[in-house]
């Protein structure tokens, strides 16, 4: 479950938890969960249908969406809300956070984050699904000058006795070394011995301009690289590893940004030849139109999904 909605619209500050090549004198290295996700921004989410979206800023601080979508998988209407506090903890960060959206039979994705102090900070999350609480997540992280120790509980369900919790931890070791680990603790009726532990131990090394995060465990092994050529050019590359069923997959993705076109492109490709990409050109620079292709196939199944968008604001 990631339910979000964009607060980089209009006039809506955007929500950064990062301060990367920002010049930032923060020592805090961030959430351990946050590790890869330089490189993970790059590579394209990609959709499938036709979608028209149009986001409307109606104050500085709060922001709706009005999504049509026809695919196979998703067809119908969707309404979003985005509300921005005025609380400046750093460049980019603002709180309270509040991001929702609905559909017209009541499905519902809602988030809260908020940060009290200077330490502690609170994300919530929830998913209603056909008038049920299908999936329900808290997390509280304590953000200290060089080190940031969080707990998540999720899908908690005291009749049922099951639910998942998960510990991190991550320490800045060096001005450009971070270090930490998580243990995921999942029980319940139906996991084998009523309950399951995995530790897992990360890194992450940030240089100038690129950065090398990997993590280790049972389950297998992660590494990601994100590179920033220049202002406008970054790739990364994202190992993926699972010992238990012995499958490995490598991506490779880049994003292009052409400020003076109006123009950004995100695309990927990976070991099971997979090819993805998505496409966005501003129509206008009077009028905030967007044009969105998107296109994902995999050439040894000889399947692929196609999606045109149009976004208004």
């Amino acid at each position: 479950m990631n339910p979000s909605a964009d607060a980089t619209a209009g006039s809506i500050a955007p929500v950064d938890s990062e301060s990367f090549l920002t010049g930032s004198n923060s020592m805090n290295p961030g959430a351990y969960d946050e590790m890869h996700r330089k490189c993970k921004d790059v590579f394209p989410m990609c959709f499938d249908g036709a979608k028209v979206m149009v986001q409307k800023g109606l104050s500085s601080h709060f922001q709706v969406s009005h999504t049509v979508q026809i695919s196979p998988q998703n067809t119908g209407y969707r309404f979003g809300a985005t509300y921005v506090g005025n609380k400046q903890t750093g460049p980019g960060e603002a709180f309270p956070v509040l991001l929702g959206d609905t559909d017209a039979q009541g499905n519902t994705n809602a988030t809260l984050l908020h940060q009290f102090g200077g330490n502690w900070r609170v994300k919530l999350q929830s998913q209603v699904q056909q008038g049920k609480l299908a999936a329900a997540q808290g997390s509280l992280d304590y953000r200290g000058r060089m080190s940031t120790l969080g707990l998540t509980v999720a899908n908690l369900d005291v009749v049922n006795e099951s639910g998942i919790v998960v510990g991190t931890f991550l320490r800045k070791v060096t001005q450009k070394l971070d270090l930490g680990a998580e243990l995921v603790y999942q029980y319940g009726k139906n996991i084998p011995g009523q309950q399951i532990s995995v530790l897992s131990y990360g890194g992450r090394w940030t240089a100038k301009d690129w950065i090398l995060s990997g993590s280790l465990g049972v389950s297998g092994l992660h590494a990601c690289y994100f590179h920033k050529q220049t202002e406008n050019i970054a790739f990364g590359v994202e190992f993926e590893s699972n010992f238990r069923l012995q499958e490995a997959v490598t991506t490779f993705g880049y994003q292009v940004e052409l400020p003076e076109a109006g123009v950004t492109m995100r695309a990927s490709c990976d070991t099971q030849w997979t090819v993805g990409g998505v496409f966005e050109k501003r129509l206008s620079r009077e009028l905030p139109f967007t044009l969105a292709l998107s296109g994902l196939l995999n050439h040894t199944k000889a399947q692929g999904k196609f999606g045109l968008g149009l976004i208004f604001g």
